[in-house]
């Protein structure tokens, strides 16, 4: 157990907290970002000093009170290493609970998912790559709305959306996660501890000619894509596919500019019954359709109120780490459907844009309930990267998808299959909780 310094608290950690009640500590979040020349350690250092003078909330702290946590302000320095992945968190990284690693040309930026969401990361590492490259290049790239010295203070960067309460018609009903989809059976057999990834990159321009010509989307268009994969390998089943999709509820929430967790899901149901009659156009622009109406500002409104209750009332009757962990476990009873497809889109590069190489985004799934295949999907120097991730030996799936992309038409490189496990936050077994 670690002693942990005594850090000045700020305001209570309300929308991320059900992270730190896992029966194994959640994993780090990680995004890699590849770039066209090997990566100088002490430019990156001076960039994220830079980023951190402007925006310091990215280096505070968590502390935990009785069962509840809470950011403090953080007066170490985050340091930036040569190597690989740390536990963020804990003591290993000064007890920020983001870091910046860096490895040949690639830069690693990790996150403890209690801290900030996936966006919120992503104006980390935004901001980040701009003085980077900045300074590496002595040019002043464009950095509106950037974090980063000189660039103003936008309203409520560090407002915690789940404090609040919100208005919801009395008559809404949300019955979004009763519906149960279907379950991969690879995820039962022998699962893995780690996981596995293959990466699939294919021109954006040629990709998005596809999603026009079906009237569509292009994470509905990747939703009938995988979902006809799926039944290519089980073509037996005829129950309902479902794609978990995180979505940000920023604006839904009125708080566009907050770095903090703010994110719920969305959820495509493809039902076999309803795609028999469709073709491959007519089944995109169904789901474009219904990825519209899940779209539900209610939905946000209604989430936050429930987790945000649940939060508050639990810290007004139980006043022990152990007893919270028995009620805010929520992962114990999570459910992650038949696949998850995180559209991530482009970092902001303006002016730098053709030193970016391709990102990839990290996250372990390995707990029962959790296990799923996921698919991030990023934008870089004109290609899409389709990361197919999974946490069990077969690639069936990958070859499944590759057949799929193949008989629409679509060229597409196809990478070597990668090994990865996070590591475990360094918070919760650092302060003794587990």
């Amino acid at each position: 157990m670690a002693t942990q310094p005594d850090f000045q608290i700020k305001e209570q950690n309300i929308s991320g907290v059900h992270n730190c009640f896992r029966t194994t500590p959640h994993r780090t979040y990680v995004v890699d970002v590849h770039i066209s020349t090997d990566v100088h350690g002490g430019i990156l250092q001076e960039a994220v000093n830079d980023v951190i003078e402007r925006a310091p909330y990215f280096a505070d702290a968590l502390v935990e009170r009785d069962g509840d946590f809470f950011y403090a302000r953080n007066p170490l320095p985050m340091e930036v290493a040569e190597g690989g992945l740390r536990a963020v968190g804990g003591p290993k990284t000064n007890w920020h609970c983001l870091d910046v690693t860096y490895e040949g040309n690639v830069m690693s930026f990790s996150m403890f998912h209690a801290f900030c969401d996936g966006l919120g990361l992503n104006m980390f590492i935004e901001s980040v790559l701009n003085r980077y490259f900045c300074r590496k290049d002595g040019v002043d790239y464009p950095a509106d709305g950037l974090r980063v010295p000189g660039q103003p203070a936008l309203e409520g960067e560090e407002t915690d959306p789940y404090s609040r309460t919100y208005e919801v018609p009395e008559d809404y009903s949300n019955d979004f996660f009763r519906e149960r989809f279907y379950h991969l059976p690879e995820n039962d057999e022998a699962p893995l501890n780690n996981m596995r990834g293959v990466n699939f990159r294919v021109k954006e321009s040629e990709f998005m000619e596809l999603v026009r010509s079906c009237q569509s989307s292009p994470v509905a268009t990747l939703q009938v894509l995988m979902s006809d994969a799926v039944f290519q390998v089980h073509p037996n089943t005829n129950e309902t596919v479902g794609a978990l999709i995180p979505a940000s509820y920023r604006k839904a929430l009125e708080v566009p500019n907050t770095f903090k967790n703010c994110v719920g899901a969305l959820r495509l149901a493809y039902r076999p019954e309803q795609m028999a009659s469709l073709d491959f156009a007519g089944r995109c622009q169904l789901m474009r359709r219904i990825l519209r109406e899940s779209n539900d500002p209610n939905a946000a409104r209604h989430t936050a109120n429930a987790m945000g209750g649940a939060v508050r009332q639990v810290s007004q009757v139980m006043h022990s780490y152990r007893e919270k962990l028995q009620v805010l476990n929520f992962a114990k009873n999570a459910n992650n459907d038949t696949f998850m497809l995180d559209y991530v889109g482009g970092l902001r590069s303006r002016g730098f844009e053709d030193q970016i190489v391709s990102t990839h985004y990290k996250a372990t799934n390995c707990q029962p309930g959790m296990r799923t295949v996921t698919l991030y999907i990023t934008a870089t120097a004109g290609y899409f990267d389709i990361e197919l991730v999974r946490a069990f030996e077969g690639d069936v799936y990958e070859g499944a998808l590759a057949e799929q992309l193949e008989r629409r038409g679509i060229a597409f490189a196809r990478g070597e299959e990668s090994s990865f496990i996070t590591p475990e936050n360094g918070l919760i077994r650092s302060l003794g909780l587990q």
